[in-house]
């Protein structure tokens, strides 16, 4: 595990002054330091001060549609709060973060059923679900009994609402269906069709692609497909008919990471839909299963592209990527620096909040990721709650010696598309 120093904010001060002098952001982190409040701690007998303990929810798909990225997810969380606890004692509270990790199983019933639990236990600070279907199946109840909800994934435009307690460390898809629409462009493609989940998510990001795809000249079918099944063929099925149908040079897939697997794994048995290009969004990247050799060589052939967003050349980043390998052996998958700051923002909006309470903890929240720099970038946040700042990846599955990997191999930056040839 990194020394604190090399995660803390002695870095993250250099660069939040560094912008701060470039744009114009305010005071940085000197002063953002002297302003926090330092949590009330009991003393003992002998008059040493005794550590306060403060406890962090999650609710993440350990296991369901979305299992293959979050139990990366759950190693994730144990390197933040390590980092965090490190961060705060060289800082000079004395406090401890834990975390409280349940299981949603990428359900939005399971996700309500963890939020009242760990309400139930007093926490006021939950991070996650996963899913926007799932965060709009908790707000209601966030909302009513002032519980702080920071998704690092969730990214449905129809969530981006002002002054609630539901927090995205992500950009909405309104931003991110107009940088595939501009990638799908860009590669020549002029007739689609949008494969997409039929849920909050989904039908959202289809939506907002078919409006912005169209602005580049394009031709859009959307076809939703059943969630939560075990195998998809006739899904797959019902697809290829449709581009057949359509003429489709392309097909936009909108999936989770395992519900895509298995789409994928029949459409390259799929005559039409092995000799057509494939596009996808954020949410299959990092799904074990696109980097075994079948389904890896099958995407390959077809020039397979996605979009997914990052925060570019930050080298916060770097380090995060390589602690992570050093534990779990892999590279993080999509959104996973995102859950690691959100660990950052939940801890320091505590402190600056000055007591466990939930509105308290809201109010703090946008100040702190004001001034906050890590890992996925600048935190600051819009008037929704979610993030401001955001840019995408191209992403695509290459082969590196025996092995596959994912690659990034251009990027989707203020409206320009800058992507690698392709052999």
């Amino acid at each position: 595990m990194a020394e604190a120093k090399s995660k803390g904010f002695p870095a993250k001060v250099v660069v939040a002054l560094v912008l701060g002098l470039l744009i114009g952001i305010g005071v940085g982190f000197g002063v953002f330091q002297a302003t926090l409040t330092a949590p009330t701690s009991t003393q003992t007998e002998t008059g040493t001060p005794t550590e306060t303990v403060y406890k962090i929810g999650f609710t993440l798909p350990l296991s369901g549609e979305l299992s293959s990225i979050g139990n990366l997810w759950r190693q994730a969380v144990d390197i933040a709060i390590e980092d965090l606890n490190n961060e705060v004692k060289e800082y000079g509270f004395n406090v401890r973060f834990e975390a409280v990790v349940l299981d949603d199983k990428t359900k939005d019933e399971d996700a309500l059923k963890n939020v009242q639990s760990l309400h139930q236990l007093g926490i006021v600070v939950i991070i996650g679900p996963a899913a926007s279907s799932q965060v709009k199946a908790v707000k209601s109840y966030a909302d009513a009994n002032k519980l702080v909800i920071i998704s690092p994934s969730s990214t449905a435009p129809t969530l981006a609402i002002p002054d609630d307690f539901i927090f995205r460390n992500t950009g909405s898809d309104a931003i991110q269906a107009k940088a595939l629409a501009a990638l799908v462009a860009h590669e020549g493609i002029k007739n689609v069709v949008v494969f997409h989940r039929d849920d909050e998510y989904g039908r959202a990001f289809a939506e907002f692609f078919e409006r912005e795809f169209q602005a580049f000249g394009g031709t859009s079918t959307v076809m939703p497909y059943a969630t939560g099944l075990s195998d998809y063929a006739s899904e797959v099925a019902r697809l290829s008919s449709k581009v057949q149908e359509v003429g489709a040079e392309a097909v936009v897939l909108i999936s989770f990471d395992t519900d895509g697997a298995n789409i994928l794994s029949h459409a390259k048995d799929d005559l039409m839909l092995s000799n057509v290009r494939w596009f996808s969004s954020e949410g299959i990247h990092g799904a074990s299963e696109l980097t075994q050799p079948e389904l890896a060589e099958f995407l390959m052939s077809i020039k397979f592209l996605g979009t997914r967003p990052v925060f570019k050349e930050n080298p916060l980043y770097k380090e995060f990527a390589q602690e992570f390998r050093s534990v779990t052996g892999t590279d993080p998958p999509v959104f996973t620096e995102k859950l690691y700051d959100a660990v950052f923002l939940a801890g320091w909006s505590i402190l600056r909040a000055g007591s466990y309470d939930g509105e308290a903890i809201k109010n703090a929240l946008p100040k702190v990721a004001e001034k906050y720099y890590g890992a996925s970038g600048w935190c600051i946040l819009d008037d929704n709650g979610d993030r401001l700042m955001q840019d995408y990846a191209i992403w695509t599955i290459t082969q590196v010696g025996e092995n596959f990997e994912f690659e990034d191999i251009g990027t989707y930056s203020g409206g320009t598309i800058t992507i690698e040839v392709m052999d």
